[in-house]
């Protein structure tokens, strides 16, 4: 590190790398040197931004190694996402399991006021998410009480009621765990379900969109040759794997709703929903827009059309994480 200094004071610091220049101006007079303006301010930070998208500022393969390496990545985690999601709507409310336990609360402070109290009943959970064994299979549930205890904790006045008598299921209904639905299973319910078909949707819409994915790899795409075959292996399956992602999104967000055009601000499922149909478009756009990739103005849009869908996608994962944590909702 260099270190310049005058004799009003004002002194300069270089540093190694990225060149920095530190410049402390002196109450003393003018200095002797003219120094570059602040990199720190708001213009020169925009002007920062701006160069951070000009062609120049690329290097040889950014685009075919770069983009088509993380293409393949992204493809593929949706690919299994969706599979995970398919097979967690296959699997919804079949253990039968409420989760609930309802108790007695004996006000002390009022005349023979009684009241129920809902709370988690963790320790009768059957779901998979109970089992730590594994990842699937049916969660460790503790024999219950052989009789309604009578003793009340003097410190809350609260007594134990029975849980509500669970609905009974068929055998085939009653298993913890299955990867595959039975026919009749499958038109039964599963076909009249939304969470259901906007999964199936999605997991549609991304075995497509990973054609694409895979088509984008070194090797191969820049090895397609004619640009018919790459609109057909390449840009079509964007197109149609991201409506695939906009009609599951739309259902998505059906779901949370008590009425189609009212909206579910208040339900979480809903804004998972809302941002994947913004992620959806973006996709959608940037493999519209694909064909007239040799158009300046069209590179620049579908560029930018993925980059705003992946921030989307982005946050509805976030969401959805936030949510999948979360055992036991509160909704009113």
């Amino acid at each position: 590190m260099h270190r310049t200094s005058n004799s009003t004071g004002d002194r300069a610091i270089i540093a190694k790398g990225r060149h920095t220049l530190l410049v402390e101006s002196s109450p003393f007079g003018s200095a002797a040197y003219v120094a570059p303006k602040p990199t720190s301010t708001l213009h020169a930070t925009w002007q920062g931004i701006k160069r951070m998208t000009q062609p120049q500022t690329q290097f040889g393969t950014e685009i075919l190694y770069g983009g088509g390496i993380t293409a393949f990545i992204g493809a593929t985690i949706f690919e299994m996402g969706s599979v995970l999601l398919m097979l967690e709507a296959i699997n919804e409310n079949r253990t039968g399991c409420f989760g609930w336990a309802l108790e007695k609360l004996v006000e002390s402070d009022a005349e023979n006021a009684t009241k129920l109290i809902v709370r988690p009943d963790k320790d009768t959970c059957s779901h998979h998410h109970k089992n730590k064994q594994n990842l699937v299979g049916k969660g460790h549930v503790k024999p219950p009480a052989s009789s309604l205890s009578t003793a009340s904790s003097t410190s809350s006045n609260r007594c134990v009621a029975n849980q509500p008598k669970q609905p009974e299921f068929t055998e085939a209904e009653n298993r913890s765990w299955v990867w595959f639905p039975s026919t009749q299973e499958f038109k039964s319910h599963y076909l009249r379900e939304l969470g259901f078909l906007a999964c199936l949707a999605q997991l549609t819409g991304a075995s497509v969109f990973w054609i694409s994915g895979f088509t984008a790899l070194p090797g191969i795409n820049n090895k397609l040759g004619s640009q018919g075959l790459l609109d057909g292996i390449y840009w079509a399956p964007q197109i149609v794997g991201g409506t695939g992602f906009i009609i599951s999104g739309m259902l998505f967000m059906l779901e949370t709703q008590s009425k189609w055009y009212k909206p579910a601000f208040g339900v979480l499922g809903w804004h998972i929903g809302f941002w994947n149909i913004v992620g959806a478009f973006g996709f959608t756009l940037c493999g519209a827009l694909g064909p007239a990739y040799g158009n300046s103005g069209a590179e620049y849009q579908a560029s930018l059309a993925t980059f705003w869908g992946s921030w989307a996608f982005l946050i509805g994962s976030v969401i959805q994480w936030y949510e999948s944590l979360d055992k036991y909702p509160v909704e009113t």
